[in-house]
């Protein structure tokens, strides 16, 4: 009984910090959705709604256009950060020192603040005097300056191939560590038996990593779900509203136009499809454990 206590009282700070910093945020926030309240009439919440702001969301076809780059940004960066990070893995595990060295670098990448990121790579995609179009006009003579973040294809495009760059090194680092869990006497015995190198990644150790690559699945699609300062960094939502993601788009309702209740509503739906994603992979942490 007093190791019970002597453990809550050595776990209240941490709580207490959760609730003043997590908890209560949260569920003002989830009043405040419930209110017609605009920061720029009132600094007080005023003309309570109940659900009006939840039924709006069904109608407001900007909302739903986000839910839709939402989803062309987050399908696209998930497949392709964890197919870049498995090939990067396999590449790199082992032992050695120039496979270490190569890890070491390649994690510097997630290293770097998002916001960092997205600044960098705006630059470096300016069509004026970025590094990347420089490149390709070495590479391609007479090849006019492509205004990249201007043309909505490519700067979706843009926002993925960024979003992979900066998170492949974190699931690369996963799978490694994965792939030496692995036992060898199952790859050494499909070898013996005539199997081939691709044969054995599909059939004998993808199987194995099922559980840590589902993991890496529901991870990555919750990070790109949330994903906003490479957006508000790079592109700003633009053009148009090409790249307004779900989160950007709750980022200008709450703090461009001030619509703070309208903007709880939009991200207490988005906290709950990421809250369902978290229930799943907690699920999946705890039968690994066990």
């Amino acid at each position: 009984m007093h190791d019970r206590t002597l453990k809550y009282l050595l776990l209240a700070p941490a709580l207490l910090v959760c609730v003043a910093t997590l908890f209560y945020p949260l569920l003002q926030s989830l009043v405040y959705s419930t209110y017609d309240w605009n920061l720029g009439r009132s600094s007080t919440p005023e003309g309570f709604n109940g659900l009006a702001n939840y039924a709006y969301l069904l109608e407001d076809q900007e909302f739903l256009g986000s839910i839709k780059v939402t989803l062309l940004f987050t399908v696209p960066s998930v497949l392709l950060t964890l197919v870049v990070a498995m090939g990067m893995a396999l590449l790199l595990a082992g032992d050695g020192r120039l496979r270490l060295n190569a890890r070491t670098l390649l994690v510097i990448p997630f290293a770097m603040s998002p916001a960092l990121i997205g600044i960098s790579w705006r630059f470096m995609l300016n069509p004026e005097f970025g590094a990347i179009d420089a490149v390709l006009r070495a590479l391609i003579p007479g090849l006019a300056p492509e205004p990249i973040l201007s043309r909505p294809a490519l700067a979706m495009a843009a926002l993925v191939i960024v979003d992979v760059w900066h998170w492949a090194p974190y699931f690369m680092l996963t799978f490694i560590g994965a792939l030496a869990s692995l036992p060898r006497e199952t790859v050494e015995a499909a070898r013996v038996d005539g199997a081939g190198s691709v044969r054995i990644f599909f059939e004998v150790v993808l199987p194995q990593l099922w559980p840590v690559l589902a993991i890496a699945i529901l991870l990555k699609t919750i990070f790109s779900l949330k994903m906003l300062d490479q957006v508000v960094t790079m592109t700003a939502g633009g053009p148009g509203t090409a790249t307004d993601t779900l989160p950007h788009m709750v980022y200008t309702t709450a703090f461009r136009f001030y619509d703070i209740g309208y903007a709880s509503a939009m991200a207490w739906l988005l906290a709950a499809v990421m809250m369902a994603l978290a229930m799943v992979y907690a699920r999946f942490a705890m039968r690994g454990a066990s």
